[in-house]
């Protein structure tokens, strides 16, 4: 009987790999298949503009401080765009195949049973909102799982790993934290234990760590901040209660929609962490990236990136083969109650998954591609044509040249600088500049009960409503947000043009 069960075992063991290679592969065709469905929202095509209008120093050395961004993703949408002429309709799924490599490193490599690794590849922050939504967090797992992989096979792995956490540094300022929070960690234990190490390995560890550090010297020059940024000016104007709020909210969303289910995981993660001697890996990594939610950005789309540095600490923490043979009753038990408890929540991420991309396939994620059809129809680059809101950027990537005349006309650059000066003249729209305004007027909003003030307000000064484009970026379970544009055309225009319209019948 036991030769029977043995046998039975050697021949799943053959056949496992292959089970990853089928799940790797479904997950990759559902992004890339979902990829083909999505319209670039604002975000997504800012980032489009700015590669395309700015030569690459100026915009690594200038412009990126403004908004807090760092170089890699822009880098890496460079060069299709300049060497293959990538068109815009295509580039969603740059972002698709980086989230396909981070999803296959994370189904062949990370150290979980295999039915944790599927759930967690399948999960709505894996499989949609980082890997369909091109921006640059489509990066972060594929470095933060590298980190992390090359990070527990020890100091003959120092080199991979340092290359890997520098990349991670320079993605995002999430990434930065979290990648110098995991870099510090990992010096401090190697400080413990500094004597026993060699000096052909020491030698390692100094190449690494000026690998690391070049790369924070790196993020220092290029996000140096400049006084007259508004995302700058927007973050120190939040109260301390403000800030402990959004702290919560992050590490709470990241795990569930609501505090009570949050809690209660947080709770076992930590006494597991503590088991596992790696309680200060965990407030290395989760703290670091909840803090920098709450006391700089806090946008509720960032949630997930808490969520991917859980995921880090649990790769570097995980307990081997040998590690578990030797548990305790009590550690056994509980490490199981955990891995119960992360099976049941990542399979509630799944049905996440599963509504956004349902409402992506089903219809537009941005208004953004149907109102600049409908300007193009009506010439509006040529006529005349103002944008308001950051989110009328979205429009500018199907145009050849900005269109906007109150972003600087066509020669300027599309993209939104996120500069003071510049956010007031396309955010806000005064009554006496509406009166002597081009032709056409695009505003663009997420609040939809706002769209009906803009329009009384627009329509009051002589413009009458031509176009209604929307979109909804899904967002975990619920209805999402709004990417709504409203085009409005001059009333004396519109008379004009409906004359020439039935002269010409």
């Amino acid at each position: 009987m036991d030769m029977v069960i043995s046998d039975w075992k050697q021949k799943l063991a053959r056949y496992l790999p292959w089970l990853d290679v089928a799940v790797a592969l479904t997950l990759s065709i559902i992004v890339l298949y979902t990829c083909s469905k999505h319209e670039p929202w604002a975000d997504e095509a800012e980032t489009w503009v700015e590669v395309r209008d700015l030569p690459y120093l100026r915009l690594v050395f200038g412009e990126l401080r403004y908004a807090g961004h760092l170089p890699l993703w822009h880098t890496v949408v460079s060069i299709p765009m300049h060497l293959f002429h990538l068109p815009y309709g295509d580039f969603v799924f740059i972002g698709g195949a980086c989230a396909v490599l981070g999803l296959s490193v994370l189904v062949f490599l990370a150290p979980f049973p295999r039915l944790l690794r599927y759930i967690i590849a399948a999960s709505f922050f894996f499989l949609y909102q980082y890997a369909v939504v091109a921006r640059p967090y489509v990066l972060m797992p594929l470095f933060a799982f590298l980190a992390a992989h090359f990070y527990r096979q020890g100091l003959p792995r120092i080199i991979p790993f340092a290359i890997a956490l520098a990349l991670l540094i320079l993605n995002s300022t999430y990434a930065t934290v979290l990648g110098f929070s995991f870099a510090c960690i990992y010096a401090l234990q190697l400080l413990q234990r500094w004597k026993q190490v060699s000096v052909q390995d020491r030698k390692r560890i100094l190449y690494a760590a000026c690998i690391i550090s070049a790369s924070l010297v790196f993020v220092v020059i290029v996000l140096f901040p400049k006084s007259d940024s508004s995302l700058i000016q927007d973050s120190v104007n939040h109260t301390m209660a403000r800030r402990l709020y959004l702290v919560a909210e992050g590490m709470t969303g990241a795990f569930a929609e609501g505090m009570w289910p949050a809690v209660p995981l947080l709770v076992l993660a930590s006494i597991w962490a503590f088991l596992r001697r790696s309680s200060l890996l965990l407030l290395a990594t989760l703290g670091s990236t909840s803090f920098w939610y709450g006391f700089v950005r806090g946008f509720g789309h960032h949630q997930g990136l808490i969520t991917i540095a859980f995921v880090m600490f649990l790769w570097a923490a995980w307990p081997t083969g040998k590690q578990r043979a030797d548990f305790r009753p009590f550690h056994k038990a509980l490490h199981f109650a955990f891995l119960a408890v992360l099976l049941a929540m990542f399979a509630w991420h799944c049905s996440w998954s599963l509504h956004a991309i349902r409402g992506d396939w089903a219809g537009p994620y941005s208004g953004a591609k149907d109102a600049a059809a409908y300007l193009k129809s009506v010439h509006a680059e040529e006529e005349g044509c103002n944008g308001y809101g950051f989110w009328s950027v979205a429009v500018q990537p199907y145009f050849d040249r900005n269109i906007f005349l109150n972003h600087g006309g066509p020669a300027a650059p599309a993209f939104h600088h996120f500069g003071v000066a510049f956010e007031w003249r396309v955010n806000h729209l005064e009554e006496w500049e509406a009166r002597n305004g081009p032709p056409f007027i695009v505003f663009a909003l997420e609040d939809p009960q706002a769209a009906a003030v803009v329009r009384s307000d627009i329509e009051s000064w002589d413009y009458r409503l031509v176009h209604v484009a929307d979109g909804n970026r899904f967002f975990k379970s619920g209805p999402g947000v709004h990417s709504l544009y409203l085009v409005f055309e001059r009333t004396d225009h519109w008379l004009r043009h409906q004359g020439m319209a039935n002269a010409s019948k």
